[in-house]
This record gives structure tokens, C-alpha cells and sequence, in this order.
């Protein structure tokens, strides 16, 4: 985990000049796009400190502009704010990485009992239709594009449900989730592991089968975050 004081700028890539001006793609939204890419990619790291003057440089944007962005993605749960201490990564350590996934099985097991209640079977076709976007993204798409396809299933599975509280819930799920899943890219780096898991959890799923959605989830979440912590202390000795 990097050092609180690193300078975290050179990690971000700096925004192509015609990509900055469009009303499709506001100055605000890109900056916010860059810094995620850099979270994702291990290019900002847990703990990084964010230093405004020369970020608002590499991203080739205004002060204003740029702390607007590190605003939105605070209130996203992606980085903090600390008072004199400006902006930093969310970190997340072993144990936090372990919590989110003890926290997230019940959760998601939630939404999934929710989806199985419904007799139309609209909340199940809600389900497929996340399944198809993700699957439609392959091992070898950009970094970037995979991860969220990835949240998006998530998000798909608990939009599924129609929880409104789950719904309220997902913001701050989202973005604990990003810094555990940057972590694992990093780690691990293997989409077609990423695949297959999810494949066997949507398939546990549309089974219906109680049993084999436990498994599936606790394998998928729990499993997989004790796996990531102990790969982590092994390379860190």
C-alpha cells in the first residue's frame, strides 16, 4: 500500500485536448474518468495523496474544474478529505477488504432472495440482461471497461431486486468495492478467472437453487477476498 505522502500525479493519464471540450464529455465528468482509471489501474493506490496544483497541470484543466471532480468522487466514497491535508485515495486494508465481503454476501444474498420472490420472472430477465452486457465485454477489453462491467453486474443484480434500500446502499458499496477490486487487478490480473466465476454465480442464480447461491456467493465474495488477502501477505514478505 503506498505511503500517504506519495505524490500521486504521475500515475494519472493526462486527458487528450479534444476529448475535454465537448458538451457530451464535460471537463468535470473526464477528470472524474481519468482519476477512476487511475484507482483501477494501481496507478493511485490506497493512501495516495492527491496534489492539486500539479494534477490540475497533468489533466491540463482549471483548479476549479479539478476540485469539483475530487468532490464528486469524495462523496463517491473513492477518495477522502482531511482538513490542511487535502486529498487522498480511500485506503483500504486486509481487514477492510474482508469486511466489504462479509458485508456484501448477506447483502447480495438479499437482493437475490428479492429477484426469486417475483412470479413474473421479470426480476430473473433483469438479471440475464446484466449478465449479457457483462459477458459481452471480453478478457481482452481495456482495464477500465472490464471494472465496470463488473460493478455494473453488481449493480444490475441489486437494481434486479428493487430494493430501495439496497439501491440507497450502493453508492458507498461501489466505490469500497472499486478500491477492493483495484487491489485484486492488481494482484491477481486474470478477467478470465473474473468470467468464469461470475458465469457460475448468475448460473447459481437463474438455478433458483438456494444451496448452490449460498456457495456461489460466498465462494464469488468471501472466498475470493480471503484469497486476495492472503496473496497479498505472501508477496509483501
Amino acid at each position: 500500500m503506498a505511503d500517504s505522502g506519495t505524490d500521486a500525479t504521475e500515475g494519472v493519464p493526462a486527458l487528450p485536448t479534444q476529448t475535454r471540450t465537448p458538451a457530451a464529455t464535460p471537463q468535470r465528468e473526464a477528470v472524474v474518468t481519468a482519476i477512476r482509471r487511475a484507482v483501477v489501474l494501481g496507478e493511485l493506490t490506497p493512501g495516495d495523496k492527491l496534489r492539486e496544483v500539479a494534477l490540475a497541470s497533468a489533466l491540463n484543466v482549471s483548479r476549479a474544474t479539478l476540485r469539483e471532480a475530487l468532490s464528486r468522487l469524495v462523496q463517491d466514497g473513492l477518495l477522502v478529505q482531511e482538513p490542511y491535508r487535502g486529498f487522498s485515495v480511500t485506503a483500504l486494508d486486509a481487514a477492510g477488504i474482508e469486511d466489504i465481503a462479509r458485508t456484501r454476501v448477506p447483502l447480495d444474498l438479499m437482493a437475490v432472495t428479492a429477484i426469486l420472490e417475483d412470479s413474473t420472472g421479470h426480476r430473473l430477465e433483469l438479471v440475464r440482461g446484466a449478465w449479457e452486457q457483462y459477458a459481452a465485454v471480453g478478457p481482452d477489453a481495456d482495464p477500465l471497461a472490464q471494472h465496470e462491467a463488473h460493478v455494473a453486474l453488481h449493480r444490475g443484480i441489486w437494481v434486479a431486486s428493487q430494493n430501495t434500500m439496497l439501491l440507497r446502499l450502493w453508492p458507498v458499496t461501489e466505490a469500497l468495492t472499486t478500491i477492493a477490486l483495484a487491489q485484486d487487478q492488481a494482484t491477481r490480473n486474470d478477467p478470465v478467472r473474473a468470467h468464469r466465476i461470475h458465469h457460475d454465480l448468475i448460473e447459481a442464480v437463474l438455478s433458483r437453487d438456494p444451496t448452490r447461491i449460498q456457495h456461489e456467493l460466498t465462494r464469488h465474495t468471501l472466498d475470493s477476498a480471503e484469497e486476495l488477502v492472503s496473496i497479498r501477505r505472501r508477496l509483501a514478505r
